[in-house]
């Protein structure tokens, strides 16, 4: 018997047993009534089943390929170009530790048509290249522009592969309550040891900012893929990849098409857009054909379009080089290109094509009124985006009532638009910095990401309108707030915008404040240091105290990290001091936890301990529910100088359940890693081990690579200490690169708890017991790491020998 969320994970991880000899275990008179279940009369000795006759379930698929949906694109058979980087496609594909391969690259440039190329070939029976793998038994082509991308949508196109009896028995479980993964177990079950491919097509659209799907049911399905070990395999065309956690990359591959055609293909592809030679391309020679392809930089999509601006126009009757010579505003044809159907609009369609583009992304109509009517008072938005819907060069979400202009043609009609004057980019792109202004929620309000976003928007429009100083007084006030909500990658990137171009002091200085604390989370924190030291020197001159404070915490909370703790205690006392002095009573409980453990890595923990009282008392005042969470971090930390380990366990637990309480992902990651060490003295690996993985969870959340190293070499530790040394060194190694990126110093100490960890798989107990002292003597006071006398203990051991 086999529990049904099993089934799924295919035959290779079921376990036979005789029914009889089960039944002999079992006493009476429960033998009697299971068998009676069972159906059994005699439950003594049955015979052997022999092999079951052939039923509709396990009649195979007919030979060659089966192919449900149509192709994501036109004209297969004139295709003929990007052979190795279909060649490269086939190979992975064929590989079977292989189970996405993504073809990514910027909109244009042809990824549609080389997935359907592989597709085809893949009918034909054949692999593209050389590579030797069976033949897929069927593929699926889904898209987000025909039929659309969804789970229901899959997995009705899958089970028609399948069969009519198949087909109808999965449709029945789609019709059940079963759980999303017990439906997609069932269909994997029935492909069996089959190969599938399904292509997903221009999944960018189901795709977030950050890489995430937006769909939870394809999620799901994603999940079960990577996880089951028989499964089909995706070919996946996006713009931007999608975002895989870094233990199942190994299982993805990713092939970029980052250059258009080649001048041959260019020029033949050309010639075939005007097949019958109506539109005079087809006559011209292949330098005249070159010259046009160069323009377009042999973009695909744009060598479309060129031929497209021709056959459209059938008034004028333009020619190639007509096209060519009316529309080179920058030099590039797919600007003048754009520019040749952005003119037929108007002027009143080209004010809200220009607003649309400037946005680059779906807003409401009140957006496109505020924006535009500020721009020209007595345009009719309405009328205007009817008559663009009609034309379809605007797109409308119904669902969410937004509007939107292709991306393709957004950037192709900004590139139009004249820098200056009522209508330039300058003015509509402060005009719409100003929309989100006036939209964006005051800070009392700030729950996620989401809740910041028109300010992000503000921001991205104020720099694009060359307002550095307005964006850098923009990003200031929410840097801080991003960072802890794990949006640290974003916040550097937003920073490093505006480096070397901000002049206004007040907004260089919430630029360096700002970035600083992007750099302690982000790294390198010896550049946040030289940001905070500059930041405090510009705040002392400008007599701002609040600004000085923040400075002055930074300054003393990098030195911290960066393990100069002499350096740490002054610039956090006087932190502490300014935020009481200036009534800023969450900055103050801040220094105050910081300050508490600096002198824990100092190894002062009864220093460290009236600290974390100091601040529970606080907090027991004032019920703030982030100054408790913070009193109980500041306690797991002071404990573990003490060797308190059960009650560095409890204050772990209190401070992970206080910073959930307060919505703060501060320092959840330090909690729990507090609690893995503590468990590893206790000798309690297992529970070590979930607690550091939880941890290790909690810092990729906020993007943290000094607090992901730190997890991983405890990590690592713990695997040493139950005998695992494979997945030490695999865990150290980690741990050295994420430190190395956040420029930490224990960086050398992880790689060295690699190298020991690796010698102890040879084995080498000498060598492992010499790059454990030099681990040792890589972490310093960083009590958030495990304790070098433990490694330094586990030296002397292996130097002695069994």
């Amino acid at each position: 018997m086999v529990a049904e969320h099993h089934r799924w994970e295919g035959l290779g991880r079921l376990t036979a047993a005789r029914i009889d000899h089960a039944l002999r275990g079992v006493g009476e008179p429960h033998r009697e009534e299971l068998a009676e279940l069972l159906g059994i009369s005699d439950p003594q000795a049955l015979p052997d089943v022999g092999p079951a006759p052939d039923s509709p379930e396990s009649v195979p698929l007919k030979a060659g390929s089966t192919v449900i949906g149509l192709p994501v694109t036109h004209g297969l058979e004139l295709f003929k170009n990007r052979t190795e980087v279909r060649e490269l496609i086939g190979r992975h594909l064929s590989n079977p530790a292989t189970r996405m391969v993504t073809i990514t690259g910027r909109r244009g440039m042809g990824k549609s048509a080389v997935a359907a190329k592989v597709m085809e070939t893949l009918e034909r029976g054949e692999w593209p290249g050389h590579s030797q793998a069976p033949v897929p038994s069927g593929l699926v082509n889904l898209s987000t522009r025909t039929s659309g991308i969804s789970l229901k949508r899959l997995y009705m196109d899958c089970a028609r592969l399948l069969g009519s009896d198949r087909e109808t028995r999965l449709l029945d479980v789609w019709a059940t309550n079963r759980p999303v993964q017990d439906k997609i177990g069932e269909l994997f079950a029935a492909m069996g040891d089959r190969l599938f491919v399904i292509l997903m097509d221009n999944l960018e659209d189901r795709l977030q900012d950050d890489g995430r799907l937006d769909d939870e049911e394809l999620a799901v399905f994603l999940d079960c893929l990577f996880r089951a070990r028989s499964t089909p395999r995706l070919l996946v065309t996006s713009q931007i990849p999608m975002r895989l956690a870094p233990e199942l990359r190994r299982f993805a591959a990713e092939v970029e098409l980052s250059e258009g055609l080649p001048p041959a293909e260019s020029v033949q592809l050309l010639r075939e857009l005007d097949q019958d030679g109506s539109l005079g391309v087809a006559q011209l020679s292949d330098e005249q054909l070159l010259q046009a392809a160069v323009h377009v930089h042999g973009v695909p999509r744009a060598l479309e379009l060129l031929v497209g601006a021709m056959a459209d126009d059938t008034l004028t009757l333009p020619t190639l080089q007509d096209v060519l010579e009316d529309f080179t505003l920058r030099g590039d044809v797919v600007v003048g290109l754009a520019q040749d159907r952005y003119q037929r609009v108007g002027a009143e369609g080209r004010t809200v094509l220009n607003v649309l583009a400037v946005l680059r992304t779906p807003v409401p109509r009140d957006a496109i009124e505020w924006i535009a009517g500020g721009l020209d008072r007595g345009l009719d938005v309405k009328r205007v985006l009817s008559h663009l819907l009609r034309m379809r060069m605007v797109s409308v979400d119904r669902t969410s009532r937004t509007f939107a202009l292709h991306p393709m043609d957004a950037d192709l009609a900004y590139g139009a638009m004249p820098q200056d004057g009522t209508l330039g980019r300058r003015s509509v792109e402060r005009r719409a910095a100003d929309w989100y202004a006036s939209i964006a929620p005051p800070r009392s309000s700030w729950r996620s990401l989401d809740d910041v976003q028109p300010y992000r928007r503000e921001f991205e429009h104020r720099v694009r309108a060359g307002d550095m100083d307005d964006a850098a007084l923009v990003l200031g006030p929410i840097s801080e707030w991003m960072i802890w909500r794990g949006a640290v990658l974003a916040v550097i990137s937003m920073h490093m915008t505006l480096e070397g171009q901000v002049t206004d002091d007040r907004a260089r200085l919430a630029h360096l404040i700002g970035f600083g604390h992007a750099r302690l989370s982000g790294g390198p924190m010896a550049h946040a240091a030289e940001l905070f030291v500059e930041g405090a020197a510009l705040a002392e001159r400008l007599g701002d105290r609040e600004a000085l404070q923040n400075a002055k915490f930074g300054l003393g909370d990098t030195y911290r990290q960066l393990g100069r703790l002499d350096a740490a205690v002054d610039p956090l006392a006087r932190a502490g001091e300014l935020a009481h002095e200036t009534g800023d009573f969450e900055r103050e409980v801040h220094a105050l936890l910081s300050l508490s453990l600096t002198h824990a890595y100092l190894g002062d923990g009864a220093a460290a301990l009236a600290g974390a009282d100091r601040l529970r008392d606080l907090a027991r005042t004032s019920g703030d529910l982030l100054t408790e969470a913070r009193s109980w971090n500041a306690r797991s930390i002071a404990l573990l100088v003490l060797g308190r380990w059960e009650e560095a366990v409890e204050a772990g637990d209190g401070a992970v359940r206080a910073y959930r309480s307060a919505d703060s992902k501060e320092a959840v990651t330090y909690a729990l890693n507090a609690q893995g060490i503590a468990l590893i003295a206790l000798g309690r690996t297992g529970e070590a081990l979930a607690a550091l993985e939880g941890a290790l969870d909690e810092a990729s959340q906020i993007e943290n690579p000094r607090a992901e190293g730190v997890c991983l070499y405890n990590m690592a530790w713990a695997y040493w200490t139950d005998g695992r040394y494979e997945q030490a060194t695999g865990a150290a190694e980690r741990a050295a690169a994420s430190l190395q990126l956040a420029g930490a110093a224990e960086a050398a100490a992880a790689q060295a708890l690699a190298e020991a960890a690796r010698a102890r798989t040879v084995p080498d107990p000498r060598a492992a017991a010499g790059a454990l002292i030099r681990a040792a003597d890589g972490v310093g006071g960083n009590v958030e790491m495990v304790r070098p006398a433990w490694l330094i203990e586990e030296a002397r051991r292996l130097n002695v020998g069994p």
